[in-house]
C-alpha cells in the first residue's frame, strides 16, 4: 500500500503499521501538529491501512467530507460554519452499523476543532464505548481548542515539525528551480503549506503586501483600502503575514544588534518603549484570536481592516 511519501513521517508510519499488524492500535487517534507537515496525508494513509484497501479511501489534500470506501464516514463542516451536533450524530449512527464486507469501520473528523461544544459532547459517547474493530480519526491544527475530555480519550499522533534544511531539500526535489526560502518562511516552516503558497503565487504576492504595509505606516493608504486589496486572500494567510511582520518588528525593537527600527525606538522614553512593546503583543494576541475563528468570520474584510489599524501611521504608535 502507498505510504505518505513524506520522509519525516516514516518513523511514525512504521510505528503505526506495527501496531495495526499486532492489533494494538488505539481506537481513537488525534493527528495534530504544525500546519503543512502532512497531518491530513498521514490520516489518509492510516485510513487506507485500517480498511485494508489497495487504493486511497480518503482524499489526502482536499475535500475532507469525500469518501471512497463504504466503511469510511468522514465529517467536515460546511464552509464558514462549525461542525454541528447533527453531523456527529450521523457519524455515530454509522459507527453503530455493521461493516460492509469484512474489516474495520472508520470515522474521520477534519478539522476536529470545528466541532461545536454539543457536537464534541455527543462524540464522547462513541469514544467512551467503542465497538470492536472500529476507529475514529480526528485531525486538528490546534488541539488546544478541543475539550480536554476529547483529548484524554484519544491517542495523540503528532506530525513532527520539519527542520528547515530538510524542508528545503524536500521542496527542491518537487521543483528544483524554485526559490523556496520565502515560501517556507510564509508557511511557518510547513513544507506542504510552502508548496501550496508557491503554487498559488503567494510568495510573490507577499512582497507586494509588504510594500502596502509600509505605505500604510506612511499614511499613503488607509486600512480599508489595503484590506479591500487583500479580499481575494484567505483570512488565515493575512493573519499569518501580519503576525510575522509584527513579530519581526518587535524583535527589531529589542534586538542587541543595531538596525533602523532599533535606532528610532531607542531614542523614545522608557515609558513609551514599554507601551509600544505591550501594544505590539496585544496585536499578536488579536491575530492569534483571528486565526482561531477565521473559518467562521462572516466579514473577513472588516476583521482585516481592524487589524490593519494597528499599522496606520506606524506600528505601535497609535497611542
Amino acid at each position: 500500500m502507498s505510504r505518505t511519501e513524506l520522509p519525516w513521517l516514516e518513523p511514525l508510519e512504521a510505528e503505526l503499521a506495527a501496531q495495526i499488524g499486532s492489533g494494538q492500535l488505539a481506537h481513537a487517534l488525534l493527528v495534530h501538529g504544525q500546519r503543512g507537515t502532512g497531518k491530513r496525508r498521514l490520516a489518509a494513509w492510516l485510513a487506507q491501512e485500517l480498511l485494508g484497501s489497495d487504493r486511497p479511501v480518503w482524499p489526502a489534500e482536499s475535500a475532507p467530507e469525500t469518501t471512497l470506501h463504504a466503511n469510511l464516514h468522514p465529517a467536515a463542516p460546511e464552509p464558514g460554519k462549525l461542525l454541528s451536533v447533527e453531523r456527529i450524530r450521523e457519524l455515530i449512527d454509522f459507527m453503530l452499523l455493521s461493516t460492509y464486507g469484512t474489516g474495520a469501520r472508520l470515522a474521520a473528523i477534519c478539522p476536529a476543532e470545528s466541532m461545536t461544544r454539543s457536537a464534541a459532547n455527543s462524540l464522547l459517547k462513541i469514544l467512551e464505548e467503542p465497538r470492536p474493530n472500529s476507529y475514529i480519526l480526528l485531525v486538528a491544527d490546534d488541539p488546544a481548542q478541543l475539550p480536554a475530555t476529547i483529548i484524554s480519550r484519544c491517542r495523540l499522533l503528532r506530525s513532527p515539525a520539519v527542520p528547515r534544511d530538510a524542508a528545503l531539500a524536500w521542496l527542491a526535489q518537487q521543483e528544483p528551480d524554485a526559490n523556496w526560502d520565502n515560501a517556507l518562511r510564509l508557511a511557518g516552516g510547513g513544507p506542504l503549506a510552502a508548496r501550496q503558497i508557491h503554487a498559488d503565487g503567494l510568495d510573490e504576492r507577499a512582497r507586494t503586501m509588504s510594500g502596502q504595509l509600509a505605505g500604510l505606516e506612511r499614511r499613503a493608504s488607509t486600512p480599508l483600502e489595503v484590506a479591500r486589496s487583500w479580499k481575494d486572500l484567505s483570512m488565515r494567510f493575512c493573519c499569518d503575514f501580519l503576525f510575522r511582520c509584527a513579530f519581526r518588528r518587535i524583535s527589531d525593537w529589542t534586538a542587541n544588534e543595531n538596525n533602523a527600527y532599533k535606532q528610532r525606538f531607542s531614542v523614545l522614553s522608557a515609558d513609551l518603549q514599554e507601551a509600544m512593546i505591550r501594544d505590539g503583543f496585544v496585536h499578536l494576541d488579536n491575530l492569534m484570536d483571528c486565526r482561531r475563528i477565521e473559518r467562521f468570520t462572516p466579514n473577513a474584510e472588516l476583521a482585516v481592516t481592524v487589524l490593519l489599524k494597528d499599522w496606520y501611521g506606524g506600528f505601535g504608535t497609535q497611542r
